[in-house]
């Protein structure tokens, strides 16, 4: 017969679940939902990170 371990009075070790960060700003739901709609509607042009970094740069430049 085999003999089992007696762990009724240990306790099990649980595993913490990640936490997530939440940036806190002073926007309403309303102006939340507001932003997203305008971000899902863009209708102009959308820049590559090659563009910012070009227009940053020329800026750099200017000054």
């Amino acid at each position: 017969m085999l003999k089992s371990a007696n762990n009724k009075g240990k306790k099990t070790q649980v595993t913490k679940a990640s936490k997530v960060k939440v940036i806190k700003n002073g926007h309403t739901s309303a102006e939340l939902a507001e932003s997203g709609e305008r971000w899902a509607t863009h209708s102009g042009p959308y820049l590559t990170l090659e563009d910012v970094l070009a227009i940053e740069a020329s800026k750099r430049q200017s000054i």
